[in-house]
């Protein structure tokens, strides 16, 4: 009777074992889970670089692979096409994508406010720190030139919320401007080239042009050209929720502790960053300088950034990068963050 009941209890050990492997988002020391995360090579993706540089996601369970993009409608076109499991880009392109069907899930935040428009050369010294519609007009007709302003593809945060500001807030008309589309590290380049007058930039871009070119003007932030402007947050396919759950609950618990990390500790966090931002070839102490910046604000809830993206959709419609509306608590899974936090 005693080996029948020890042997009756390995086998249901054993089923129980077998049932484990085999049950969608567990994850084991012995077979981590993998998960592709695509990310755009900005500050505000500095979270996802502290989690692998600091071994949370492997202590989870989790082997990660990081694939860099140059903008958030590219990286949302190879998430879309199940070449990343997730992102870490602009709310809008992931918003415009489910719009058209795209099975894609917005579960936390990462930063507000990113976005500002810095201009130079003659341009800035033309329409100082407070441009109004009058001195976009003026400049142009005295160069007998469009005014170039560089930024990324329609559909995209920085596109978005330019044009927001260029044309509802200063409204400039479309006339005297031409919205040149570029990759990030293009813009910057192009902008301390002279190729451009101004440009929408994030950080570290912000900090690096300012102390490459002290000429480099700040015509607007993030707050001016979008109140509570969504910036960066965590997407993921629908599949992959659905699969490994258990997986990327671990991964938002991780997102959060590093965006806490970054406000206690922004020392620790450039460095931490140093590697995967310009490959060690920007100082931390730059980094640093960029993550205490206006233009650095971590958040990591993403019911905050709730209102504020349905009116960036409702503009995005409006502007023509929006086929349809997608009710945006539709569009949000809060279920990881809201278990992370313990509500």
């Amino acid at each position: 009777m005693t080996s029948l009941s020890r042997r009756a209890a390995l086998l249901s050990l054993a089923a129980f074992a077998s049932a484990a492997a085999l049950a969608p988002g567990t994850v084991r020391a012995a077979d981590p889970v993998k998960l592709e995360i695509g990310y755009i090579p900005i500050l505000a993706a500095a979270p996802l670089f502290i989690v692998d540089a600091e071994g949370w996601a492997k202590e989870a369970g989790i082997a990660l692979k990081l694939t860099r993009f140059e903008s958030g409608p590219h990286a949302i076109q190879a998430m879309s096409a199940g070449q990343i499991d997730l992102l870490y880009a602009g709310v809008a392109p992931a918003l415009v994508a489910r719009s058209k069907g795209a099975d894609i899930t917005v579960i936390a935040n990462s930063s507000v406010e990113e976005m500002v428009v810095a201009g130079r050369g003659a341009f800035a010294k033309a329409v100082g720190e407070t441009p109004t519609a009058d001195s976009f007009k003026k400049f142009a007709a005295d160069a007998g030139r469009k005014i170039k302003i560089g930024t990324q593809p329609p559909g995209s945060v920085p596109d978005t919320v330019l044009r927001h500001w260029l044309f509802k807030v200063v409204k400039v008309d479309p006339a005297d401007v031409d919205l040149v589309s570029m990759g990030i590290e293009k813009t910057q380049q192009a902008l301390l080239a002279g190729a451009l007058d101004a440009a929408t930039i994030r950080e570290p871009t912000v900090t690096i042009t300012r102390q490459m070119d002290p000429n480099v003007v700040l015509l607007a932030n993030g707050a001016q050209m979008f109140p509570d402007q969504p910036g960066t947050a965590v997407t993921a396919r629908g599949a992959v929720l659905r699969d490994n759950a258990a997986a990327v609950q671990a991964l938002i618990k991780a997102h959060i502790r590093a965006v806490d990390l970054i406000g206690k500790d922004p020392k620790r966090a450039a460095r931490l960053v140093n590697e995967y931002l310009g490959k060690g070839l920007i100082e931390p102490e730059t980094l640093e300088a960029a993550l205490r910046g206006p233009a650095a604000k971590f958040v990591a809830d993403p019911h905050s950034v709730v209102p504020a993206v349905e009116k960036m959709m409702a503009y995005a419609k409006e502007i023509g990068v929006a086929e349809g509306t997608v009710p945006v608590a539709e569009a949000f899974d809060f279920r990881f963050y809201d278990a992370a936090v313990g509500k």
